[in-house]
């Protein structure tokens, strides 16, 4: 899920790939904390909220290589062609990039980018690791047992189904936990939480809520292509992180 060297390299097996998935709020945790370090890094030597926010989310893109960007793109490509199944994942297979996922992912970065320079600038440290911690939490649930994979091929159907009932319903929790960290600032006088003791119940029921919006975008991807894929999975990430860092803004 990252440029990091863990673990034995190669090409993994389903087992390997489904526990990868399991561990993927980790991973958000690794991307939080290195976005909200350099963010504040550059805010400190006299960056602005933009290119702090920039310096953040291109930090991630980095460490990621893109690829959730780009299953945005092609997620956004074959729900806006509003054709067939095998039609759509044949737009999401062309490694071109439409009008519909070019306009969906700048306004998604640019999302992203705008909230958490907001964040930085407000001295948050807590809620932007919690924002990228709750979106990889997300792909979980569009992973539980009974979703099927979009094809027989290609990263979905080798993890498709392969999250237990115990995994989703420890998933739901972390949400709600990391829906509570969103409200999070950093160890201020106020505490971490500041003078707005009300905010970590909000967050975590906005948590649950990405929980459960990510449930039904799943029940409408196996009806507009057949199961989850590779792009959905990644798509589900990048949009959970935009939407994650502006509830963290409201939040604040």
């Amino acid at each position: 899920m990252t440029v990091l060297p863990v673990g034995r390299g190669g090409v993994p097996d389903a087992s390997a790939a489904g526990r990868a998935m399991t561990a993927l709020p980790t991973v958000g945790l690794v991307c939080g904390a290195t976005a909200t370090a350099l963010a504040h890094g550059a805010h400190a030597l006299g960056a602005g909220a933009m290119l702090s926010g920039i310096i953040g989310v291109g930090a991630v893109l980095a460490l990621t290589r893109g690829m959730h960007v780009d299953a945005l793109a092609d997620t956004a490509d074959g729900l806006g062609s509003y054709a067939g199944p095998d039609r759509a994942l044949e737009i999401m297979r062309s490694g071109s990039v439409g009008p519909m996922g070019a306009a969906v992912l700048v306004l998604v970065l640019l999302t992203e980018v705008a909230a958490l320079g907001a964040l930085v600038v407000s001295g948050a440290w807590l809620a932007p690791v919690a924002a990228f911690v709750l979106s990889r939490c997300l792909p979980v649930v569009l992973l539980r047992r009974g979703v099927p994979a979009a094809s027989a091929t290609g990263f979905g159907a080798m993890v498709a189904g392969s999250q237990s009932r115990v995994a989703v319903a420890m998933t739901a929790l972390l949400c709600a936990v990391a829906g509570a960290g969103l409200a999070g600032a950093g160890p201020a006088d106020g505490g971490w939480f500041g003078d707005h003791w009300w905010a970590p119940v909000v967050g975590a029921a906005a948590g649950l809520l990405a929980y459960a919006a990510t449930a039904g975008f799943g029940r409408h991807v196996v009806f507009r292509f057949g199961g989850v894929n590779g792009d959905v999975l990644g798509a589900v990430i990048e949009a959970g992180t935009a939407a994650a860092l502006v509830a963290a803004v409201l939040l604040a």
